[in-house]
């Protein structure tokens, strides 16, 4: 094996939202980071804004599943279902909406209210996070408006809401007559410049990346002032394993995917954040002397409890235009009127509504989300003008249970382009999940009769769900008998292993976790920043929560 001799202070694996804010907020105190990404910078000039059929490439190179793309950067997944995720600088977040919810109080203590499956309580509550949501907030650009009453005061955003246009205020009226609350919604997107960053232009384009960096990703919010710290962001990295020594993190063997080569590089801690597949992943591929069923993994739970959230999509068509494709896509209005656990229900936790924008001209003949395309030949023009500019898509996304057999494991027989094997994930739908998505598919029902829709496709509960988010699979808890990491998101098993992205989520909310994922980050690295010597002369069996971050 060729090696380097490289050394830093702090190795983080992954560079999205988790792996940009901590070496970001690190490299903040002079802490020498280095950062290993398997993929590449994507310029704006191969976003598919600039390809001639740009609603067809957004779902072929630009395709959320790695499985289509099929890219270099890229691993296999096998299983059931295909996680929407992107292996290049700023992770997934280069091709996201922007929604940007907070987890609420309530969901810190899931284990206390049900306990339903293997639901457990996180080890810290909504108010220890809360200044490190306002941070990570500030850092990335966020627009919206003050005042939801679902929420505890905070500050203001950095810019007023996205523009709803006639699909948001369709639904926030119809959300009206049927007497549930609604509120404008915090998307990462800017309203406001800030940073050297334009404030966002309406293109309705923002799932196939942003030119203009209004969208907050961690690629222009996060790494450019990463790397004017100093912070040493290796691509075309892909770490094959990480590396121990006396139970304590070494460093990690790392394939440039360039030449081949492999190199190891030593770290005094190691930072995970390779989203809620890769993270798993990772440690599997990562079985060694003291550690023969994967790192961090001696109480069988690195890959388990895998949630992505339960789903119900519903597209509506109105007489009158509605333009849905003007405008941000990311979700304009939301309704949290059953978002919490409802004794009556024959179900736990709950739901929440978002309203999107629509996409063009292309995707509309396609069907949109859930219909059938327009037809070809003389009944096309018709159908098409009944559709396009008259569709207002709307969906339920809801809180699922986590439970030990949907998980993430390892499939040989499958490769990634560096002989590495593939991702393989197990998940269905509980019972649980299964009545909380019927409900919601109901409340969908009467929210497009009261929003007057003239035509409503809706899928019911999807089988399995879209995998957009990635959550739970070496999650947060209170003990090394109930998770993978600490309160600090320190490894219980190994000490200087810090594992901080959507992996750690410790339930998922009925929310996006992109916000979460920061401010656990940003928490994270704080924590290692002022508890550094101590946490380099810990032992496994003193893994517990130093001074606190703040």
């Amino acid at each position: 094996m060729t090696t380097f001799d490289n050394t830093t202070d702090v190795l983080v694996i992954g560079s999205g939202m988790g792996g940009a804010a901590v070496s970001k907020r690190l490299s903040d105190a002079g802490i020498r980071v280095t950062c290993l990404e398997q993929g590449d910078w994507v310029h704006p000039t191969q976003f598919p804004h600039f390809h001639d059929e740009w609603e067809i490439e957004k779902y072929r190179s630009w395709a959320f599943d790695p499985n289509l793309r099929q890219n270099p950067e890229d691993y296999p997944i096998t299983g059931l279902t295909s996680p929407r995720l992107m292996n290049v600088v700023g992770g997934s977040t280069v091709h996201y909406a922007g929604h940007w919810f907070r987890y609420k109080p309530v969901d810190f203590r899931k284990g206390t209210e049900h306990g339903v499956g293997g639901t457990i309580d996180w080890p810290i509550s909504y108010e220890d996070l809360a200044p490190y949501y306002d941070i990570n907030d500030a850092e990335v650009g966020i627009s919206g408006l003050a005042g939801d009453p679902m929420y505890p005061p905070r500050p203001a955003p950095g810019g007023p809401p996205i523009k709803p246009g006639k699909g948001g205020r369709r639904m926030a009226e119809a959300w009206q007559r049927l007497g549930w609350q609604w509120w404008p919604t915090e998307n990462a997107i800017l309203t406001r410049g800030q940073d050297g960053r334009f404030s966002c232009n309406s293109c309705g384009n923002c799932l196939s990346g942003c030119p203009r960096g209004s969208l907050g990703s961690a690629d222009v919010a996060y790494w450019p002032k990463a790397l004017r710290n100093g912070v040493d962001l290796r691509t075309f990295a892909r770490v094959e394993s990480i590396t121990t020594r006396n139970g304590r993190a070494t460093g990690a063997i790392y394939i440039d995917r360039l030449t081949g080569a492999r190199h190891e590089i030593k770290a005094d801690l190691v930072v995970l954040a390779a989203n809620g597949v890769g993270s798993p992943r990772l440690l599997l591929m990562s079985a060694q002397k003291g550690h023969p069923d994967g790192l961090c993994n001696s109480n069988g739970m690195v890959g388990t409890h895998l949630m992505h959230h339960t789903w119900s999509f519903a597209d509506m068509w109105f007489e009158d235009p509605i333009e849905g494709y003007k405008g941000a896509v990311g979700c304009s209005v939301h309704s949290q009127q059953f978002y919490d656990t409802d004794a009556s229900h024959d179900f736990v936790n709950g739901m929440t509504f978002l309203t999107l924008g629509s996409f063009g001209a292309a995707y509309s003949a396609m069907g949109t989300h859930t219909a059938a395309p327009d037809p070809w030949g003389a009944a096309h023009r018709p159908s098409f003008n009944k559709h396009f500019g008259h569709h207002v898509v709307s969906f339920m996304q809801g809180d699922d249970i986590p439970r030990p057999e949907n998980r993430v494991t390892l499939d040989p027989s499958a490769i990634d382009s560096s002989g590495l094997p593939a991702a393989h994930i197990e998940y269905s739908l509980g019972e649980n999940d299964i009545s909380l998505a019927t409900f919601g598919t109901e409340r969908l029902k009467e929210a497009a009769e009261a929003a007057g829709a003239t035509e409503t496709n809706i899928t019911g509960p999807m089988h399995p769900p879209p995998a957009w988010h990635l959550m739970g699979t070496c999650r947060m808890g209170n003990t090394p008998d109930d998770s993978v990491v600490n309160a600090y998101n320190q490894s219980w098993e190994v000490p200087n292993l810090f594992i901080v992205d959507g992996s750690s989520l410790t339930t998922g909310a009925a929310v996006n976790p992109t916000s979460t994922i920061g401010a656990l980050a940003v928490r994270c690295a704080e924590y290692i920043k002022r508890n550094h010597r101590q946490i380099l002369s810990q032992t496994k069996t003193q893994t517990k929560e130093l001074s606190p971050a703040l």
